[in-house]
């Protein structure tokens, strides 16, 4: 047994990188070696890696999804096939990620070690970008298993024309879009800070026309949208012509002097698809937008039950019974906060909101507002992968308020470990404020 533990300290930040490359590929698999990473993490000095001050809130929070879970467990006679373990099911998406936060912080405490984890998510998102591809040229369609199904490749059927998009290994295009969000910062701004014309700075330009590529062929307003935002907080002023060049392109790509046939492909492309995502015509099409409509009625049946919520797996059923007017079956309120909410109640969704949303302005405050020598190279790649990280972690969250992918484990465990990395990068600017003071005492 010590041989064991001592084994799983020794390889347990290996075992965090290999989750880390398989997690969107073989999730399943990925989860083993995050499991033995975090038993591993028990066995480190780690007083000094970890930070419990800001992990404390969900571990208040998980008490009132508890007592949610038990008081909902009494009333699912009024919900017909509704388990009694939907409840506590529910538990499962939350409290264990509170433990995983916690715990990660050891893998992610040094600028090097996020570094070394952005990098594997982008080499372990080869497979969804090949998945992509086979999709969109090869029609290439699943679901595809393998290892007897531990590994599902779901593979959609697409339609670009009815804004049915690829979907890669996902279920849905709008997941493979999220998944697109989360990678964008890190390949984008590794182009960014390479110098001068290398070999490795064009395969992360190739890459990046790549990523650029599925986003746009998701057909997700999301995908395109994240990836807009998270591009506008990374990018330097240096580079702004990448954003100006493609409309420069554009503008010459759809004069006269050139075919028609070319025209017409630009215009479409950037024309009609991308404003077509983004635009409302009138204020009515706004305002019976069925999300809308959800967002305002799920808000009434929160505050029937305020406190501790109806519990999890409830709001499809009472969603639909309520509304029996709305043409569509939601399965979700398409927002965290409200979806936290109506499952576990108000207390619950404030604590946790309110803490994420403390760590996003501290962590924004040090990394874009404070001032860093960025003429050593070493500070400049270290503030540049920061900005990526928190820009990849704000555009995810900032996804979760008109759509819900963090139920997929996918999703949800890189939720979390863009979270801990910033509670990393909040701990260390702390240690590096008190042995400045520390230091300038002694001179006094």
């Amino acid at each position: 047994m010590k041989d064991l533990t001592y084994y799983l300290q020794r390889k347990g930040y290996l075992f965090f990188q290999i989750g880390v490359f398989l997690i969107v590929s073989a999730p399943s698999i990925a989860s083993i070696f995050i499991f033995l990473s975090l038993i591993g993490s028990h066995q480190n000095d780690s007083k000094s890696f970890i930070d419990t001050r800001w992990i404390f809130p969900f571990f208040i929070a998980s008490f009132f999804a508890i007592f949610s879970a038990f008081f909902s467990t009494f009333r699912v006679e009024e919900f017909s096939h509704l388990s009694k373990s939907y409840s506590w099911v529910g538990l499962v998406n939350w409290i264990p990620f509170f433990y995983f936060a916690w715990r990660s912080q050891i893998y992610l405490n040094t600028n090097r070690m996020r570094i070394r984890v952005a990098n594997l998510f982008l080499a372990g998102s080869v497979p969804f970008i090949f998945s992509s591809f086979t999709q969109l040229f090869l029609n290439w369609y699943g679901p595809f298993y393998f290892m007897n199904g531990l590994i599902i490749w779901f593979q959609r059927a697409i339609d670009i024309d009815s804004n049915k998009g690829i979907t890669a290994m996902f279920n849905n295009q709008n997941y493979a879009a999220c998944w697109l969000i989360i990678i964008w910062p890190f390949c984008i701004n590794s182009f960014l800070v390479l110098k001068g014309l290398k070999i490795k700075k064009l395969f992360f330009l190739i890459y990046s026309i790549l990523l650029i590529t599925c986003i746009y062929f998701t057909q997700s307003r999301a995908g395109i949208a994240g990836s807009v935002t998270s591009t506008l907080f990374i990018i330097d002023k240096k580079y702004i012509g990448l954003i100006i060049l493609p409309l420069v392109f554009y503008f010459f790509a759809t004069q006269s002097f050139v075919p028609i046939r070319i025209q017409s492909f630009f215009r479409a492309i950037f024309t009609e698809k991308i404003i077509q995502a983004f635009q409302f015509s009138k204020i009515t099409n706004f305002l019976n937008e069925p999300r809308l409509f959800i967002y305002m009625n799920t808000i009434p049946l929160i505050m029937e039950k305020p406190f501790f919520g109806w519990g999890a797996g409830t709001f499809a059923i009472l969603f639909n019974e309520t509304y029996t007017e709305f043409p569509r079956n939601p399965t979700h309120p398409h927002n965290l906060v409200l979806e936290m909410s109506y499952s576990y109640g108000t207390i619950f969704a404030t604590i946790i909101t309110l803490t994420i949303f403390l760590l996003i302005l501290k962590s924004f405050k040090i990394i874009f507002l404070k001032k860093t020598d960025t003429r050593d190279e070493n500070n400049y790649q270290n503030h540049s992968t920061n900005k990526a990280w928190w820009s990849s972690f704000f555009a995810l969250f900032l996804s979760q308020m008109y759509d819900i992918q963090y139920f997929d484990f996918r999703i949800s465990v890189s939720f979390w470990i863009l979270l801990s990395g910033l509670i990393c990068i909040i701990k260390n600017d702390n240690l590096t404020e008190i042995s400045n003071l520390e230091n300038s005492n002694k001179f006094k």
